[in-house]
């Protein structure tokens, strides 16, 4: 009776292989979160992207309407406070980061580790190339090379049009 006893006793627990598989199962679920994850950050910063474009070319058109004879440089969104001082009649080409201190743009994330951000004022260049019923957009973003991103956003470039609004595309 005692050696029945004694062998119940070490039978209530789980055994090695138990263990390992429940490990395992566990670890497959981790992955598969993990991706989900990644893919819902990468969304989530991908459609803050277009946002902060659309508030780009609004901003581009109320300075257009102000200043019609002022283009900018073409050059990638930065922040800055470097043109406080310049007053955008007696410019002929200023920075598109000029809209900051300005007033015509809140200062945001414009030189972020992912995107970059483009005026498409007197830019002929990729991302600026596109163009939609023979219109060059005001505003565009692509992500940067090298930038931690999914494989599939690395093509991506999102412009905004003055009479169409955005417009998604892959290179």
């Amino acid at each position: 009776m005692e050696k029945l006893m004694k062998t119940n006793k070490w039978s209530k627990g789980f055994t090695l292989v138990e263990i390992l598989v429940a490990a395992t199962i566990i670890g497959i679920m981790v992955v598969f979160a993990t991706n989900s994850y990644r893919s819902g950050v990468a969304e989530t910063r991908w459609e803050q992207a277009k946002a902060n474009t659309d508030r780009l070319a609004v901003a581009v058109q109320r300075f257009n309407m102000d200043y019609p004879s002022v283009h900018f440089t073409p050059q990638a969104m930065y922040n800055t406070t470097a043109c406080a001082d310049v007053y955008p009649s007696s410019q002929i080409s200023i920075p598109a980061a000029c809209l900051i201190p300005l007033g015509y743009l809140d200062a945001s994330d414009w030189s972020n580790e992912y995107f970059s951000y483009y005026v498409c004022d007197q830019v002929s260049s990729a991302p600026c190339n596109k163009t939609l019923d023979s219109r060059k957009p005001l505003a565009c973003v692509n992500v940067k090379s090298g930038a931690k991103v999914p494989g599939k956003y690395l093509s991506y470039v999102y412009c905004f049009f003055a009479r169409n609004g955005g417009q998604e595309y892959t290179s």
